[in-house]
């Protein structure tokens, strides 16, 4: 199986590429950065690292090397929930990056030298947030442009999933994401409803990229609960 990483030296990003790894049928890591990441490369030899300086444009060569993935993983925030948008390559970064990351992928998928049977979908996981804001013409108490960019994100991410038939879009609604040795009780994460540690996170997400769960949203709850039950833990 091969899955694209966008986000690998991130705090969620790094997460994942752990639970990669961790995962029997991986063959392939494609690692997408703006720069090389020698110390990402050596962990594995199934990491490859593809430096991609501008990310709206995929060359051939890009488009290539994402062709037979099964997932790919947008794990790139930051900029998601800032109050005001105060430039033009913000608004590129947020919205356009993720559709111009998705596009390709639908380009490499759709390559007659794909290998993938072309009866699977090809899974993208968009890892955004519980306040996003599909609806463009809600008012909003707070935060109300970063939280109506990342919805329209998300609308536009899942119009693909809806023109294409072998495309799939993930919505990851994750809550807090707590360290995994946060120190926090157990019983106060479960209880606070919008909090998960970062393992069961990666996991969720990794068995969602492997096993599918269908075009839509999954929400933090859910992601827990998975986590939680493939890392053996004691499920609330």
């Amino acid at each position: 199986m091969k899955i694209i990483l966008f986000g690998a030296s991130g705090f969620i990003g790094s997460s994942l590429l752990t639970h990669c790894l961790q995962e029997p049928s991986l063959t392939s890591l494609i690692v997408i950065s703006r720069r090389q990441l020698p110390s990402i490369a050596s962990l594995d030899p199934r990491i490859k690292v593809i430096v991609l300086e501008n990310f709206p444009t995929y060359p051939e060569s890009v488009i290539h090397e994402l062709t037979g993935a099964k997932a790919c993983f947008w794990a790139i925030g930051g900029l998601k929930y800032k109050p005001v948008t105060t430039s033009q390559s913000e608004v590129v970064e947020v919205i356009q990056y993720p559709l111009a990351a998705a596009k390709a992928l639908i380009a490499a998928s759709s390559s007659t030298s794909n290998p993938v049977n072309t009866k699977e979908k090809t899974r993208f996981l968009f890892l955004s947030g519980a306040l996003a804001e599909r609806n463009q013409a809600k008012s909003l108490w707070f935060i109300e442009e970063g939280r109506k960019k990342q919805g329209l994100v998300e609308t536009k991410l899942l119009d693909l999933a809806d023109e294409y038939s072998d495309f799939e879009t993930v919505i990851i609604y994750a809550g807090m994401v707590l360290r995994k040795e946060n120190r926090i009780p157990e019983r106060v994460v479960g209880l606070s409803r919008i909090a998960i540690r970062i393992d069961e996170l990666a996991a969720a997400m990794v068995d969602s990229a492997v096993n599918g769960v269908g075009s839509g949203t999954v929400g933090n709850k859910e992601l827990r609960r998975k986590g939680k039950a493939l890392l053996g833990k004691r499920v609330d």
